[in-house]
């Protein structure tokens, strides 16, 4: 196995803010959090997304996104030397929005940028695969995880190719709430994902939003174990909606992880 550190769990690389309009808490109660935890560094990694017929918005607009960096330069400010406050944010690949994704990173300074996939496109709609919507949870059982899992790997692949981004967030959350099954098929194009990601130097998270639903994190430690003896490294997020949930479960990732390794 390469001699990669497991984890860094003195910083987390995955909070949310209000504006994205399905997290609560003001941006300085995070950073605030972060400090009473003893966390160095703080990254907020909002969402930004393009090309989706959905609604309501769960992400930020333009002048959203102006004023998340307006704050977030304030708050850098105000803590320096207490903990670093970084401002990036959580790319949603949708197919036929390159173009419009680029051009928005290219709008602001993003410190740290993450790549994801939240929807499914059915032919008529966006489903969201991460939602707790009772519609949504119905419509993907209706249509068949199989091929939308296809899609959402095969999508991940494409836009680790597409997006310049410095890590794969939550990897196996998709259809959360649908209780997937991952096939053998499945576990040959994450194969395919790791070897695009190690030829990109594209970190791997390890989400640990994933224990609020299961006894693993995101990816499970499987994956995670097979991402590192590829040489990928691992970066650690919480997917913090509230500023209690920021640092949630750092020490018991890194034990369970050292316990395998």
């Amino acid at each position: 196995m390469p001699d990669l550190p497991l984890l860094n769990i003195t910083e987390d690389h995955h909070v949310h803010t209000r504006y994205c309009n399905h997290a609560v808490g003001e941006m300085e109660e995070y950073v605030l959090a972060a400090i009473a935890k003893g966390l160095r560094s703080l990254t907020f990694l909002e969402h930004l997304e393009c090309g989706l017929s959905y609604s309501p918005q769960i992400w930020l607009t333009p002048e959203l996104f102006q004023r998340y960096f307006e704050e977030g330069e304030q708050l850098r400010e105000k803590y320096r030397g207490q903990i670093t406050v970084r401002l990036g944010a959580e790319i949603g690949y949708t197919p036929g929005a390159v173009d419009k994704l680029l051009a928005m990173l290219d709008a602001f300074p993003f410190a740290h940028r993450g790549l994801s996939c939240h929807f499914f496109f059915d032919g008529k709609e966006h489903l969201n695969m991460l939602s707790r919507r009772t519609d949504h949870i119905q419509k993907i059982e209706e249509f068949g995880s199989e091929p939308i899992l296809d899609a959402y790997f095969r999508n991940l692949i494409q836009g680790c190719q597409d997006i310049p981004c410095d890590k794969l967030c939550h990897l196996d959350a998709a259809l959360r709430h649908n209780a997937p099954v991952l096939t053998a098929h499945h576990h040959a194009l994450i194969k395919e994902l790791f070897a695009v990601m190690l030829e990109k130097d594209i970190a791997l998270e390890v989400n640990t939003s994933g224990y609020e639903l299961r006894p693993q994190p995101y990816p499970a430690l499987p994956l995670i174990h097979q991402a590192r003896q590829l040489g990928i490294p691992l970066i650690i997020g919480s997917d913090a909606h509230r500023p209690e949930q920021v640092g949630r479960y750092f020490e018991r990732v890194q034990a369970e992880l050292g316990q395998q390794a």
